[in-house]
């Protein structure tokens, strides 16, 4: 009887600290939503890197919380959350856009440790101005360049797991910047950039790409086919190469492909929407009544060119990804039968006037 009182006083206790537990987080986050607020409208630079430092600290204190590595945000909606498909890491950042449009970036890498059960927190330092280059060295998080992340993608190198990660930088108001990166841990110590991506004329650490802030360019994963697609720049005229702020996509594209432990660059290759896609959007077409723009709305989800034709369907095998070596060989020329009531003889039709010559009968014979 002892014995089930006890059981069901920890129960009780158990269940009571849970409620409070989740409470408090709860509690925690509306904090933190009325401080992120304030950052969002603030008016100055100053008060921006104020309200800034405020909302770090506060974050800092929620992150190291018991149960706060698996806590789902609902109210900070500014603020990227990332998390990676193993459960281990988890990456909390956000953007502070500075009057002159510029961006700078704060944020945290929670990482589970599996020997001691506990959450490693490290921050990530953003000290790097606008206008400089991001770095192709491998650095830390004292170092870190500073983006937006919106992929993870953990891969296997030197025996060890790395995490590749798809970002975005504001940079200026002239360009924008898309990298790919890779994360890794040496210890305690979070580090970025990872020997990983092989050109023909070299290896990278990390991937850069600058392009005009007029323009929007595509970097995804293709988990189908184990690569990085992503578009391929050229600047908007000759006179412009080497400016990358005049560099947009040119609608060709081009990939990293994993090869055991490396992705390869692969140019020029064919890229299509994936077929699960079902979104739609809306577009502007001429209504050819009135001769005025109109809206249409659209799929954009991904038709198979090689489905189901109908018998008026021209023969032809688009290329696609899975099909670009195909070759279809042209049917051979038919020449139509003649028909039975043209008599005419096509060796008799004269040069000049393209008409048919009389058949001359010979005069008889005395």
């Amino acid at each position: 009887m002892i014995t089930r009182k006890l059981l069901f006083l920890f129960c009780w206790i158990y269940l009571t600290n849970s409620s409070v537990f989740g409470q408090n987080l709860e509690t925690m986050e509306q904090k933190l939503e009325a401080s992120l607020n304030a950052l969002r409208s603030a008016k100055t630079d100053e008060e921006i890197l104020q309200k800034n430092e405020l909302f770090k600290k506060e974050m800092e204190t929620f992150l190291k919380m018991e149960g706060a590595f698996k806590y789902k945000f609902t109210k900070l909606t500014t603020v990227a959350d990332l998390q990676s498909e193993d459960q281990l890491v988890r990456i909390v950042h956000w953007n502070l856009e500075f009057t002159d449009f510029s961006y700078s970036y704060a944020g945290f890498v929670m990482r589970w440790n599996e020997d001691n059960e506990q959450v490693q927190l490290t921050e990530l330092v953003d000290h790097r101005e606008a206008f400089e280059p991001i770095p192709d060295n491998v650095i830390d998080a004292k170092n870190w360049y500073g983006a937006l992340y919106y992929k993870i993608i953990p891969v296997e190198y030197l025996n060890e797991i790395q995490y590749v990660l798809l970002g975005w930088d504001g940079a200026t108001t002239m360009s924008n910047f898309k990298v790919i990166d890779v994360m890794s841990f040496k210890g305690n110590a979070v580090k970025l950039g990872s020997p990983l991506f092989v050109t023909q004329k070299k290896t990278l650490k990390r991937v850069v790409f600058e392009y005009s802030d007029k323009s929007d360019m595509a970097l995804r994963m293709d988990q189908k086919r184990n690569r990085i697609v992503f578009d391929h720049l050229s600047p908007e005229s000759p006179s412009l190469s080497g400016i990358f702020s005049f560099y947009v996509p040119d609608f060709s594209y081009d990939a990293y492909v994993w090869d055991e432990d490396h992705f390869i660059l692969k140019e020029d290759v064919i890229a299509t929407n994936d077929e699960g896609n079902t979104r739609s959007g809306t577009v502007y077409v001429m209504d050819p009544k009135t001769l005025k723009p109109k809206k249409q709305n659209v799929r954009l989800n991904w038709i198979n060119p090689e489905g189901k034709k109908s018998s008026s369907d021209i023969s032809h095998v688009a290329r696609t990804e899975d099909t670009e070596t195909t070759t279809v060989e042209s049917p051979e020329p038919t020449i139509p039968k003649k028909k039975w009531w043209d008599r005419r003889n096509p060796d008799k039709l004269s040069v000049t006037t393209g008409r048919y010559k009389k058949n001359r009968r010979k005069p008889p014979k005395p």
